[in-house]
Formats: structure tokens, sequence, C-alpha cells
């Protein structure tokens, strides 16, 4: 954590970034002037919460009690220590009696203006001041008011001893925003109470919002703003106002803090993300972060559960993120909730529905949204621009969140957005830091160990795990060359489902191995393509990318397509000795790879004399020529590849080898239609073979 004291929240007079001193300095001379020309006045210190009130003062009180020519007696009561109103009303006349100066001359006096605040104390809280027992002192009072003494007369007799004070006393009651209002009414009793006598002066210091609140609440104001105010105006005769922070104080305090953390966590933000924190500050965070509370206790939240996601997560994400944890609660608890979907964008039918939504509507629909989770109106617009700027699907963009702003592991990526919650690494992930480190042992040392852990999650997460492994590939030739047989075993297990949102298994295998067999060296080229094609899908894997390769334009080494060319070859050969009604799917699909990656001048002729020397029937050559859709993991037959037929042999070579056969009634496909048996293979090719010649006869 940094060494910062973001937690700290007493008075720190002596780290004033603020001017405060400046403030403090021409308070003190402007109660003096008050001093001059009044007897007794009441002023108030105003500023809101978190502003720094307390700070400025303590330095307005020193700078009292220091003040060379005019110097004050303080009295610091904080009304928000006692426990009830009596106990506050008894601790107000202790604290001021014990400021009076003492020694003989003044025994007299201290007991006159003792006597009167006696007199008006509540009696069963009065041995407390008095320092004996409650009956000697209600016995006391008793023989005053006997001896026809009025507590007017006891008043006039404290007003000329406190006339001889030559340093006036200066009450300063702090805290009184956090009193009840029974509480707050009390003390503005005692101030208009006491107020009167000579040279006895007051600071409270307060936040006016919360004091109006608290006075509409009682019977004084009954609900009545205007009349509280006016209330409170009637106390206070002279305001000093805390000058709110300008905007460079603001801007320097947040930047002195990010400055910090991104040191204390060896960060370096590149510019693109400076530029989007900068962004979000100006639509957003300033309009909350205005006050050195709000700030500190913002970047306490930030410098508190950093530290567990360090390298893990984009620093300014989880910053973004923080913020609203912070200030917007109700926001927060909805982004794992009800939110999720949309803003990571996981619903089909979400998907498909928000292109019809245009972006005005998507505005107003959420703007509604976030005022149901308690957002004030007017932060509404801002609280927007911040989600939709960690969010991109909640504007509709197409842009990937990483490439957009050049972060990696932003909270909009679904591979990450679980960390920003859990503050680590959940259970059901690998850390980065941890698989960086896994590959480059791979790559630098052939570590078993951390293969077996990669090749585990690609099998148990295989989209995130090829996601992230493509991030680390580059430049490690060994540990790519070491991956790519563990790429063909998953992808032997791995789905072709299309309509979905996290992506095509197969199609994230793939994409991983074309970068892998892009880092590969030759020299290791024909014992990775050997190594692989010992595994069921391995020749078919390195076909596919080969093939996909060659169609972006990506060039991979020659020595790939020859060595999985031969590997096809090697496959397919043994397939001529044997009738293909024995012949599996799988096997069969070796063909066509073959046919891509060798070249169809190099097949073809070895295709055509399989048929033409009777090796292989017509039929079930183009029986197993249809083709198989696939959703998910399930399997259905779809087409005769005429294409194919045309190209080996010729298409007429069918329909002669097959009239007879297709002029005959052809029976209805066995059991389900789509099932991917030889027969319904047949019935199928012959099928559709017929409906073809008929029409290219036509």
């Amino acid at each position: 954590m940094s060494q910062r004291s973001y937690f700290r929240d007493d008075p720190d007079p002596e780290n004033d970034r603020l001017e405060r001193e400046d403030f403090a300095r021409r308070t003190v001379c402007a109660l003096g002037e008050i001093r001059r020309q009044s007897k007794s006045s009441v002023a108030g210190l105003i500023a809101p919460w978190g502003a720094g009130k307390s700070t400025t003062l303590e330095i307005i009180i020193k700078g009292l009690e220091q003040h060379d020519t005019d110097p004050w007696v303080v009295v610091d009561l904080n009304p928000w220590l006692y426990s009830d109103v009596e106990s506050l009303q008894l601790g107000f006349f202790v604290s001021l009696r014990e400021a009076l100066p003492r020694g003989k001359r003044w025994g007299k006096k201290r007991e006159r203006v003792g006597d009167f605040f006696t007199a008006i104390s509540p009696m069963g809280k009065v041995n407390g001041l008095v320092g004996i027992d409650a009956s000697s002192a209600l016995e006391s009072i008793g023989e005053r008011i006997a001896g026809d003494v009025s507590v007017n007369t006891l008043r006039k007799r404290a007003e000329e001893a406190l006339g001889k004070v030559d340093r006036p006393i200066l009450f300063v009651m702090d805290d009184l925003d956090r009193l009840t209002p029974e509480e707050l009414l009390m003390v503005f009793k005692l101030v208009r109470l006491v107020g009167r006598l000579p040279n006895v002066y007051y600071l409270l210091a307060y936040d006016e919002k919360t004091l109006l609140d608290l006075i509409q609440q009682t019977s004084v104001a009954s609900g009545n703003r205007a009349r509280a105010r006016e209330y409170m105006e009637k106390i206070i005769q002279v305001r000093f106002d805390v000058p709110d922070l300008r905007p460079a104080q603001k801007a320097h305090l947040v930047e002195s803090a990010i400055s910090e953390l991104l040191t204390t966590y060896a960060i370096e933000l590149s510019e693109d993300e400076e530029q989007y924190f900068s962004a979000s500050y100006r639509s957003c965070l300033r309009n909350y972060l205005t006050t050195p509370r709000s700030v500190n206790r913002y970047f306490a939240q930030v410098d508190a559960f950093y530290d567990s996601l360090n390298k893990e997560v984009a620093f300014v994400d989880f910053a973004l993120l923080t913020f609203i944890r912070t200030f917007e609660p109700g926001v927060y608890k909805n982004l794992t909730g009800a939110w999720r979907d949309e803003l990571l964008g996981e619903s089909v039918d979400f998907m498909l529905s928000s292109k019809k939504e245009s972006a005005t509507d998507r505005e107003a629909r959420w703007q509604g949204m976030l005022s149901e989770a308690d957002v004030t109106l007017a932060n509404i617009p801002g609280i927007y621009k911040v989600l939709s700027s960690l969010f991109p699907k909640l504007r509709g963009d197409s842009i990937s969140h990483s490439s957009r702003r050049g972060a990696e592991s932003g909270i909009g990526d679904r591979d990450y957005f679980d960390r920003y919650f859990s503050f680590g690494v959940p259970g059901d992930d690998i850390s980065d830091v941890a698989m960086r480190q896994m590959v480059d042992a791979i790559d630098q040392a052939s570590d078993k160990a951390s293969l077996g852990v990669l090749r585990d999650a690609l099998a148990s997460d295989t989209r995130r795990t090829c996601r992230k492994l493509l991030k680390l590939m580059s430049g490690k030739p060994n540990a790519s060359a070491a991956l790519l047989p563990a790429l063909a075993e998953v992808y032997a297990d791995a789905d072709y489902e299309f309509f979905t949102i996290d992506g095509n298994t197969r199609i994230h295998v793939e994409k991983l191995a074309r970068i892998a067999m892009a880092e590969i060296v030759d020299s290791q080229i024909d014992e990775v393509v050997g190594l692989t094609g010992r595994l069921p899908h391995g020749a078919i894997l390195l076909s596919t990318v080969l093939s996909s390769a060659r169609s972006a334009e990506m060039a991979l080494a020659p020595a790939f397509y020859s060595s999985a060319a031969a590997l096809l070859e090697r496959r397919v050969s043994p397939l001529f000795s044997r009738p293909l009604e024995n012949v599996s799917t799988h096997d069969f699909s070796h063909v066509y790879h073959w046919r891509i990656t060798a070249g169809k001048d190099v097949t073809d002729s070895r295709l055509k004399q399989a048929l033409v020397d009777g090796q292989w029937t017509a039929l079930d050559f183009a029986a197993r020529s249809i083709s198989v859709a696939t959703s998910g993991n399930s399997e259905s037959l779809s087409d005769v590849q005429f294409e194919l037929l045309e190209e080996v042999i010729g298409l007429d070579y069918f329909y002669d080898a097959l009239q007879s056969q297709m002029d005959a009634e052809i029976p209805p496909p066995l059991e389900r239609h789509h099932e991917d048996t030889i027969e319904n293979r047949r019935i199928m090719a012959l099928g559709q073979l017929k409906m073809r010649r008929d029409r290219d006869r036509a």
C-alpha cells in the first residue's frame, strides 16, 4: 500500500496544501476587529463536511493563542462529546468558568460568575459544576434565592466580573452538524443566553446544509426551510465561509494521489489511458471529489484493494469502478446483477434486440435505470458516460475494449469482469502473472509442470485460456512448439457452435494455433508436425490453420505446408485399400484436408484412380462426400459436395454409374433423416444426385 495516510480524517494543520493558512490569518484579523467593535458576538465557520473545516479551525485557534498584541483565551468545547442535553448545558458553564483568571483578586469575581451559572444550571447535574455534593449546592442556591437575590441580579454581577477580564474568551465549538435537533437548539439557547455577557465570543464550526436540515426538524421551523435559515441568522452575526476548492486545487489533489499510487504499484499509464481517466474526471468524478475528505476517501479505497489485483486488471478501470463503488453503491450493486448481461453483451436475445435500438433511446433507457439506482438527476449524465467508457457494449461499440484504449484486462472484457468484483483472481481463473511465468518457463526450460497446467486450462476453459495465451505467444517459439500438440488435443472436443456470444471454441483454438505456428522456427517444424499429427485431430487442425492463413494472406513457413501435406498423405493412403463403407466420417475428412493442403493437382489423380480401379464405389464416394452440419456437439447430414465430384472425375461418371439405382424407387432415410450413417448417406446421395441430374438434363 501507499505510504500516504488516505484513511486519516483528523485535522492536519501541519500539511496545508489548500491555502488555509491565508484564510485563517484573515479570520484572526476579523475576530480582532469584532472584538474591538462589540462586547460579545457569535461567528460561524462554515464549510461542507470534509472540506477541511477542522483543520482550518486548528490553524485559527493557534493564531489566536499566539497573537502578539491581542491574545485570546480559547475555550475548545465539542458539544458532540456530551451524552445528553443537561450534561451539555453543564459542560458549557464549567468550561466558561474555568476560562476565567485565577488568583486572590479574582476569587470573588469567579464566585459571582459561578453563582449565575449555578442558578440557571440543571439541578440534577449541579454537582459536576461546583465540585461538592448536590445537596450542598442546592442548599447554597436556596440561601441566595431566600436572600432575595434574583437570577437577573446574579447575571448583572457576572457581567460586572466578566467586564474586567483583560483577555477576551472565545468559545470554539466544532461538530455542531453532528448533534441531534434537540442538542443543537440547546447550544443555540446557551449561546443566546450567555452571548450578552461581555468579553465572551463564539466561533461555531458547521456544515450549513446539515444545520438547516436539523433546525427544519424542530418546532422552531416546523419543516420550513426559510424559517430555519432566519432562525440561524439570528444566532450567527458574522459568517466566515471557508473557500471552496478551486478547480485547479481539486485537480492537483487528484493528480497527486494518482501519481503516488502509480509510483507505489510501478504502473506506467499509456497516453490513451491518461486521456481516458482525464475525460472521466472532467465529465463525472470532479462533481463528487469536491473536498479533501472525498478525495482521500476515494483513493483510500483504491489503495486498499488494488494491491491484490496489481498486474491482473487495468488500473484505470479499477479506479473508475472503485469510484462507482464508493459514491454510487446502488449502481455498483446492479453491475453484477440485473445489468451484467447487457454490459458484457452476454445475451444473444439482447444482442439482437439492441440493434433495433437507437443510441438516443438506449441512453434515455439507461438514464431511467440510473435514476432507479438512486443516482441524482444532475449526476446521471456523468455516471452514464463513465459506464459507457468502461463497457463498450453499452454504446454499441464493435471495437474491442483493449484495442480502443491500448489497455489490457479491462472490466468490459468478460475474461476479467469477475476479478474486479472479487478483489482478486477467482478460483476458476488463472492469474495473468502466473500464466506469463508458465509460458516463459515452458519457452526457456520446457517446463512440463507448467505445460500440464496450461493443457488443463485449455481443456476446462478453452475460450478464455486461448484469448489470454494469444497475448503471450509473441517471441516464444519453444512455448509455441510445446503448446501446438496440446491445442490439437483440445480441438478434438471443441464445439462448432456459431451462434454464441463467447465465440466458437474451434475458432478460438485455430486462431491460437495460427499464432503459435507463426512463432515456431523452421528447424522445429517437422518435429512439431509429427507430434501434432499423432493426435486424432492434429492433421485436421494443421490443415485448417494453413488454409485460413493462406486466405488471410498470413505468411507461415513453407515447410509447414509441405510437412502437413506429407502427414495428411500418410493418413489418407491406407484408406485406398479399404471399402468406403468401413471408413469413418472423421477419417474421410482427411481426404478433404489433403486436397486443400497438398493441392488438387497432387491429390485428385489418385482419388480418380481409386474410383476407376474399383477400390472405391461411386455410390460410397458420393455418400462420403456429403458434408456434415454441426451445432454445438450435435451433427447432421447436409448436402452432397457436387464440386468435389465434378473436379475429381466429373458428375457424368456418377450419373452413369448410378443410373439404375437413381431410376428405381429410392427408399426413405433410415431412422432420423439427419443421422450420420452410411445407409442414410447412400440414400441422400442418390436422391440429391437424381435431382441434380434431372435439373442438368432439363
